[in-house]
């Protein structure tokens, strides 16, 4: 066999065999393997990863009962949602958090007199699009209180609406 040296890459070999075949090698393990016992997956493997995700959902939903206690609560009326019953969770039951919110409502209200009528009326038809959003959300979950995905849209929609407030509540005090 005779050593030539390259000096280009186009007078390497376009094409170079591999000195021997590996495929029958590989085919034959592959075999041999399949014809262990004990070492192909049987039928029931599926069943048991349902099984072990169906248990540790279950353990997730005792865990959240039990550390989250009570997750919601049905209020007569409110003056948001035309009186129907609502179900609200537990984080937005809180009466500091409609505490707050009055008070941001207030201030909105005094901020909203001296805006400009195009922005005014923009401020106004986003906060009652977020109001009308939050209390058909209520309704829902009044229809359904366990709907975890009612839940989260709950309070992001509610917290969408804090941020929104607290802006406007906010935007007067940027300009000089």
């Amino acid at each position: 066999m005779t050593t030539r040296k390259v000096k280009r890459l186009d007078e390497l070999a376009h094409s170079v065999p591999p000195p021997r075949d590996l495929w029958p090698a590989i085919h034959a393990e592959i075999e041999a393997r399949e014809k262990q016992p004990g070492s192909r997956r049987t039928w029931w493997m599926p069943a048991v990863g349902m099984a072990a995700a169906m248990a540790l959902v279950s353990i997730g939903v005792i865990i959240g009962i039990k550390v989250g206690g009570e997750s919601s609560i049905t209020l007569a009326s409110d003056s948001q949602n035309g009186g129907d019953a609502a179900m609200i969770p537990a984080a937005l039951r809180d009466a500091n958090y409609r505490k707050q919110r009055d008070a941001l409502l207030v201030e909105v209200n005094s901020r909203l007199k001296t805006m400009p009528e195009e922005d005014r009326a923009k401020v106004a038809a986003s906060l009652k699009t977020l109001q009308r959003s939050i209390s058909d959300i209520e309704a829902a979950l009044g229809r359904d209180p366990a709907n975890a995905l009612l839940q989260e849209l709950l309070v992001n929609s509610c917290q969408e609406e804090m941020r929104v407030l607290t802006t406007v509540r906010d935007s007067g005090s940027q300009e000089t």
